[in-house]
């Protein structure tokens, strides 16, 4: 046999040892030595015992010992590889499992949706009928306010003169004030409500947690809401809450009650205030949070 076939079937010899070898010692040693029995360097006992008889008992002086150390390295790396390969083709897939009813069987129907398994399509639509249900988280655990996913004009917006004229107009509109409740008492537009998104606090603005529980007790899900705040980007974020909790008829109040202005101070939109429209102050008792989250859910 030429010399070059003759060192592959040594080295293809060694590496069915090192890989052989190491699992029997991974299962009669287990983690009884972990610096010597770890997965990668099992291999490399049974790979230089094999390399060392593989090369014939040569003088180990010169260029023969570059046989050997190519027997030892290539066997314990191919050995190591070679039991990652076995290990993932010998790996059995666990039993699917249905992700509503916790079924296990090997079914034939189980279908895959979602990254989620499915005994039958009975499940997956119990499962679509479930999430439509549930109510959006608008916060994290650092009170950062989540962006909810609803389509770009699923709710309108309006300037503070657009916004008096529908509550005017006897269309069925109500004004939702999402400040805090100390900013609502100092001014806020004539008959609006107090929904706060945001507490005010010693430390700063918190989130309110109970904000969409105490919206469907006050207000149904086909209520016609006008949601402002200070400036309108709190009550824009307000909104996209309540349309991805299910309302039908929201509206961002443009400009809010204070205005917008620019980074100088200076006035980009006017707000309620400026505009001279109608405001109140204090806390009605039927409209201030305190009455509305005392509310019995209509």
């Amino acid at each position: 046999m030429p010399p070059a076939y003759l060192l592959l079937a040594k080295l293809a010899a060694n590496i069915l040892l090192a890989s052989s070898l190491s699992r029997l010692l991974q299962r009669r040693l287990g983690q009884t030595l972990p610096g010597l029995a770890g997965s990668q360097l099992l291999p490399l006992w049974p790979a230089l015992v094999g390399g060392l008889l593989l090369s014939g008992g040569r003088d180990l002086s010169g260029v023969q010992v570059l046989e050997p150390i190519a027997l030892v390295l290539l066997g314990w790396r191919g050995g190591y590889y070679f039991n990652m390969v076995l290990d993932h083709l010998l790996a059995s897939e666990p039993a699917p499992q249905c992700h509503v009813c916790d079924a296990t069987q090997a079914n034939p129907r189980f279908i895959r949706r979602q990254g989620l398994d499915f005994c039958s399509h009975n499940c997956w639509y119990i499962h679509l009928k479930n999430i439509l249900t549930v109510k959006p988280v608008i916060f994290d655990q650092q009170g950062m306010f989540i962006r909810q996913e609803v389509y770009p004009m699923s709710f309108s917006e309006y300037s503070p003169p657009e916004a008096l004229e529908l509550l005017q107009g006897n269309t069925g509109y109500v004004y939702v004030d999402v400040r805090s409740t100390p900013e609502y008492e100092l001014g806020h537009p004539a008959g609006a409500y107090n929904v706060p998104l945001f507490h005010r606090q010693a430390t700063g603005m918190t989130p309110n947690p109970d904000f969409l529980q105490v919206m469907e007790k006050a207000f149904p899900p086909e209520s016609k809401l006008l949601v402002g705040c200070q400036s309108g980007q709190r009550s824009a974020r307000a909104a996209e809450a309540l349309v991805a909790a299910g309302y039908t008829c929201v509206a961002n109040v443009r400009g809010g009650f204070g205005g917008v202005r620019d980074q100088f101070g200076r006035v980009v939109e006017k707000g309620w205030l400026e505009l001279g429209l109608p405001v109140e102050q204090g806390s009605p008792a039927d409209q201030g949070y305190a009455a509305l989250a005392l509310k019995e859910k209509e």
